[in-house]
């Protein structure tokens, strides 16, 4: 979603409120500082597509090194 920029504007703001709720609906959460996260998606946004693997790796990272279970 933050690759292909399928709306006029927001993308990465559409793409985080997406990838929140499907956490939250799978009990599970980022802790992660709001800039880091924000210098993240931006770093997606922005990476050469020739690099999709790379990208994906470093989305899997991010999300591992960020992500747990959500206590309600």
């Amino acid at each position: 979603m933050v690759k292909n920029h399928p709306f006029q504007n927001g993308n990465k703001r559409i793409a985080m409120t997406a990838l929140f709720y499907f956490l939250y609906k799978n009990k599970k959460w980022l802790r992660v500082d709001n800039q880091e996260l924000y210098n993240f998606a931006k770093w997606v946004a922005e990476s050469n597509a020739k690099l999709k693997e790379e990208t994906i790796a470093a989305i899997r990272k991010f999300l591992g090194t960020y992500m747990e279970v959500l206590k309600l």
